[in-house]
């Protein structure tokens, strides 16, 4: 595995790079979480490495957080990991299949990047697809808190909704969603509408829901008996379909 520390890849905002032992590979984009206050690409880097093992270049990418930014900062600062790790690749290896992921606030950030076209643009037929690990696709609990100073628990959705940018024009790749069964207040059943309001709209739709057991973003925050991450199992077997 070959590794690159703190690209500057928009504003002083940096990302880290963890490349397989291969010339030709897949890369996704992923975002941490940390309830869009908190949190930095340096907790992800485990999590990275053992995707870089499973054959991945992995970026990880740091991006404003509230409350010193406000909507959509954190969003656009995605946008643009994204744009640059397209733009610059061919530097480190030949890629030109790419899927943005993230966990919790990452997955906010994530969904948020796959709904609302105007973000990425053209760099959009380049995703193959959407890594959702625990995200929120109501409008995000600490936006609502900080921004709006209402209480985190309400459930509204606006524009700091995935769900609010989901109707009939509404295409994508493919979306992996994953979520646990003793995840957040309400997680379960937030992802559970997403995938239905989905369908609604398109009963074809590729986008698949995997509960699994245990509490929030425990699949990629602790390895289990066999040492391995088991959001990265899962996502090995759903990429090898796309």
């Amino acid at each position: 595995m070959k590794t690159a520390f703190n690209i500057n890849f928009y504003q002083d905002k940096f990302l880290d790079l963890f490349l397989p032992e291969k010339e030709e590979f897949i890369t996704i984009i992923h975002f941490h979480g940390g309830g869009l206050v908190e949190g930095d690409k340096g907790d992800t880097h485990q999590y990275c490495e053992h995707l870089a093992n499973a054959g991945f270049a992995v970026a990880t990418a740091n991006y404003s957080l509230l409350p010193n930014n406000k909507f959509p900062s954190f969003v656009k600062d995605a946008s643009e990991a994204v744009k640059y790790v397209i733009n610059n690749i061919s530097k480190y290896g030949k890629s030109n299949k790419f899927i943005i992921s993230g966990q919790s606030a990452g997955a906010w950030l994530t969904l948020m990047l796959c709904f609302n076209k105007e973000y990425l643009g053209e760099y959009r037929n380049k995703i193959i697809g959407y890594i959702s690990d625990a995200a929120q696709p109501t409008s995000h609990f600490n936006i609502l808190k900080y921004e709006n100073g209402l209480d985190p628990l309400l459930q509204r959705i606006d524009e700091t909704a995935p769900l609010y940018y989901v109707n009939k024009d509404t295409s994508f790749s493919s979306i992996l969603l994953m979520v646990y069964e003793n995840d957040l207040p309400n997680r379960l059943e937030q992802n559970e509408l997403l995938v239905s309001t989905i369908k609604s709209f398109n009963d074809k739709a590729n986008v698949e829901l995997k509960i699994l057991k245990g509490y929030h973003c425990k699949g990629s925050s602790e390895v289990d008996e066999d040492g391995e991450y088991e959001t990265v199992k899962v996502i090995k077997e759903w990429a090898k379909r796309l």
